[in-house]
């Protein structure tokens, strides 16, 4: 047991060194005690490519196309545990190298399971909320007028002194969240000169 005077000398000592002070050495600290990331606060660990994660998620966000912030928070949030599940399919791999012990290797494979469990269960309970979510974010939606109301709008064909049709303002479709949308030129069909004419 430590004296009076080595617990006086160790809360003085404790006073003096309370860590890094600068944010490049918090920076370097950070992931100090990192073991293989799967409760990291942060996306990436070291070691992890930022592109590779940003294209993933700007795939995922192309797919779903989210409309709001909550959407947003919900597509990141699959995003994250994808990643995850693709950094424990890494670390199940470290796990069939030769010279680890069984009894760690079937404590580490149960482990590794229940985690991908968790996390496939956790892309599919984030799923669901996406859809519920959409359901009542649609739903609040304001009624249109009148359900035979117009869903299309005509767009307007400019000539030029050439004789030559292209459209001046594109024609619009009405969505089904009540929102007009362009429809973009490579759909539309071109003028040629004996339509024209």
């Amino acid at each position: 047991m430590a004296t009076i005077n080595q617990m006086r000398a160790n809360r003085r000592n404790a006073q003096r060194s309370t860590g890094p002070k600068t944010q490049e050495g918090k920076d370097a600290v950070r992931f100090n005690a990192l073991v293989h990331g799967l409760r990291a606060e942060s996306p990436l660990i070291p070691g992890e490519d930022r592109a590779k994660f940003d294209q993933h998620l700007q795939l995922l966000s192309a797919a779903w196309r989210p409309q709001d912030e909550m959407e947003k928070s919900l597509v990141e949030q699959i995003a994250v545990i994808q990643w995850k599940l693709t950094r424990l399919d890494r670390s199940e791999a470290k796990l069939y190298e030769p010279g680890v012990p069984a009894a760690e290797f079937a404590m580490g494979i149960h482990r590794l399971y229940l985690t991908q469990i968790r996390l496939q269960r956790g892309i599919s309970s984030t799923l669901a909320d996406l859809h519920r979510y959409r359901k009542i974010r649609l739903e609040h939606l304001p009624p249109a007028a009148d359900p035979s109301a117009e869903n299309y709008h005509t767009g307007i064909v400019w000539c030029n002194t050439a004789g030559q049709y292209s459209y001046a303002v594109l024609p619009q479709v009405r969505g089904i969240d009540g929102e007009w949308r362009d429809i973009p030129r490579e759909v539309l069909a071109d003028f040629s000169a004996s339509k024209t004419q």
